[in-house]
């Protein structure tokens, strides 16, 4: 059944909606509740794809007086979209399409390593990243974390990682697209869980109460706080020149499948990032989890689910939300509930059914990224009307998955 909705709600004095109250599920709720009673709190937006995370929903942005709250970025920093049309006609032989997605696949590692395979997701050689490099000649060599970290990520830049990051290709109709999903891997987790124990320990220094200790902070301009904002940064310029060394590889893939063609627009958005910015007449720390940001960019991707079709929208600026809108469709259901829910399930050739693709190692089939997992993202859509406004929509022909 389609929703409707006639803008934001209010939920509190600080607090603002664009999924309806009926709809927030009650862990959400709950952490809503929490961010908002952080004494450092001035407002906050939820966004129509706001679900359960650590600590502050994904889908979700705050805005904070002077403090930065590390699991309100979250553990994967930086991460974001690309999104590339090309000249390439959309219409194409489904056994071109499977051969392009191998072809993805077997140039991008995908997923995590496991026991039984260490290198699954990683490269098996060092990539010796350019960001990772600068980071440790500016910053140094604490301690040998951070020595290991840099190891990790130099095997880690280019590669997909799993969960809901995915490599796509995709319709509007005419042209055929490319988006991919990633962010910074195992360095933006680094990063969070650094600055999450320093700021616990400040939080308790100053018997600050904390309605949730994932929603420790830091000032600002303390000595933590300008640390964190460099890190972040370094992290998010990770994601992005992974994300860089994917899409080459991915076009390679396509031109080797499909022959030359030109490409016609790149977008790139982060959405788990912070950033100092004047809201309603005050410098604020806006936490976008999950989110994205309306006005840096005239573009913004926002894929719904393997199954489902994806927006290329023009973000519309909003004081209430802070200049946000949805960075996706969210989850509607759990990983794991939605195996419990699926026992048996063929989610590969229920795909095939549909006209899509999908490409996985063995040993993974995706089904927790099937669809159903999702909310309706046009309901997303419909929920944000004025945040967004939807320009191109992309069906999608086939998805890489870790």
């Amino acid at each position: 059944m389609t929703s409707t909705v006639s803008g934001p709600v209010q939920l509190s004095d600080k607090v603002w909606s664009w999924l309806p109250t009926e709809e927030i599920e009650p862990g959400t709720m709950t952490q809503i509740q929490n961010i908002a009673a952080l004494p450092c709190t001035a407002h906050v937006a939820m966004m129509p794809d706001a679900h359960k995370g650590y600590g502050m929903p994904i889908g979700c942005a705050l805005a904070t007086r002077a403090a930065v709250v590390p699991y309100a970025v979250g553990v994967d920093i930086g991460c974001g979209m690309i999104a590339v049309k090309t000249s390439l006609g959309a219409t194409w032989p489904r056994e071109s399409i499977q051969a392009a997605l191998v072809g993805i696949f077997a140039r991008v590692p995908v997923g995590q390593p496991s026991k039984q395979n260490r290198n699954r997701g990683s490269f098996s050689d060092r990539q010796d990243s350019a960001v990772m490099r600068e980071w440790i000649s500016e910053r140094g060599a604490r301690d040998r974390d951070m020595v290991a970290i840099r190891e990790r990520a130099d095997r880690q830049v280019g590669t997909l990682g799993g969960g809901n990051h995915f490599i796509e290709l995709q319709s509007d109709g005419t042209n055929l697209w490319l988006m991919l999903h990633t962010g910074s891997r195992a360095f933006g987790k680094y990063v969070c869980d650094w600055y999450h124990a320093i700021a616990l320990r400040e939080c308790e220094r100053h018997y600050t109460p904390l309605p949730d200790k994932e929603l420790a902070f830091m000032l600002l301009d303390s000595v933590d706080g300008k640390d964190y904002m460099l890190d972040m940064g370094f992290a998010m310029r990770f994601a992005e020149e992974s994300r860089g060394r994917i899409k080459t590889q991915a076009l390679d893939a396509l031109t080797e499948t499909f022959g030359a063609f030109d490409v016609h627009e790149t977008i790139e958005t982060h959405h788990n990032f912070a950033a100092v910015e004047q809201h309603m007449g005050k410098p604020v720390v806006v936490h976008r989890k999950g989110a994205v940001k309306t006005t840096k960019a005239p573009l913004v991707t926002i894929p719904g689910s393997m199954q489902t079709g994806s927006y290329i929208g023009r973000g519309i600026p909003n004081v209430r939300a802070l200049d946000t809108c949805s960075h996706g469709a969210g989850r509607r259901l759990g990983r794991n509930q939605t195996r419990r829910d699926n026992v048996g399930v063929d989610i590969k050739a229920e795909m095939a059914a549909e006209g899509i693709e999908l490409v996985c190692p063995p040993d993974s089939d995706a089904l927790d990224e099937a669809g159903r997992a999702y909310k309706d993202i046009e309901n997303v859509m419909r929920y944000q009307a004025d945040l967004v406004e939807p320009v191109v929509k992309l069906a999608p022909l086939g998805v890489v998955k870790g």
